[in-house]
């Protein structure tokens, strides 16, 4: 008769000791019970409120570290928002998850602070093109870049959100559009049979007269879709 492998085996496994077999199979029962680093760093981002956190120094890249006010100048140029990361509407990618990974083994600790920049659609707001920024607040204004994902954004985007920057940038953008209206305007179609003035008189007026349509139609439909200004929310929690 031929030998049965699998009989074989199993005899010389009940001849030994069952309580290393045990150990082992209750490390594996640890271990499938146990969240995962991805899962953990997961939680961590989705939980966030943005705490500060004491990072070592000596292990930050300083191209990382970014000021308060550079961070508020971004999001007010291109209308971004700089929140909490709990509030992130988004997915975070494996490479973002990576990067927070390898962040904790430089600083030896667990990351639990976590802010975000990234335009408004991407978090979950009061009221209910991307490219979101991962930030880990450091202190004093200051907080360091974890991780960048996505696609980036539209080149014209700043030049697109630059009358929503705040107030003087509206007044600027109605100015500036009325004048190049009223300069580059054909003659023909201002200038009326009975007008003795010269041109430049005419243009003058029909400036002002756009000057003053143009602002009433910006405070009446602009302010009813816009309602606030970038530098309002940038750090606002709310829809507008």
């Amino acid at each position: 008769m031929g030998v049965n492998l699998h009989e074989k085996l199993s005899a010389l496994r009940s001849k030994n000791t069952t309580s290393a077999h045990q150990d082992l199979l209750d490390g594996f029962k640890i271990l499938l019970n146990a969240p995962s680093d991805g899962e953990r760093i997961l939680q961590n981002l989705f939980a966030s409120e943005g705490g500060q956190e004491a990072l070592h120094f000596d292990a930050l890249d300083t191209n990382r570290i970014y000021h308060i006010s550079d961070i508020k100048k971004l999001c007010v140029d291109y209308r971004l928002r700089f929140l909490d990361s709990k509030r992130f509407n988004g997915t975070f990618p494996s490479e973002a998850l990576d990067a927070v990974k390898d962040f904790e083994a430089t600083q030896g600790r667990e990351i639990k602070g976590f802010k975000m920049i990234a335009p408004a659609g991407m978090f979950k707001l009061a009221e209910k093109d991307k490219d979101p920024l991962l930030f880990v607040p450091m202190g004093g204004g200051y907080h360091y870049l974890i991780a960048k994902w996505g696609n980036d954004l539209h080149p014209l985007r700043r030049a697109l959100v630059y009358p929503f920057r705040d107030f003087e940038s509206l007044m600027k953008t109605v100015f500036g559009f009325c004048l190049a209206v009223a300069l580059l305007f054909p003659e023909s179609l201002i200038r009326g049979p009975k007008d003795t003035g010269t041109i430049m008189h005419i243009r003058v007026i029909f400036f002002f007269w756009m000057v003053f349509s143009t602002g009433a139609m910006t405070a009446l439909y602009g302010f009813s879709r816009m309602k606030n200004f970038n530098a309002n929310l940038w750090k606002s929690n709310y829809l507008d």
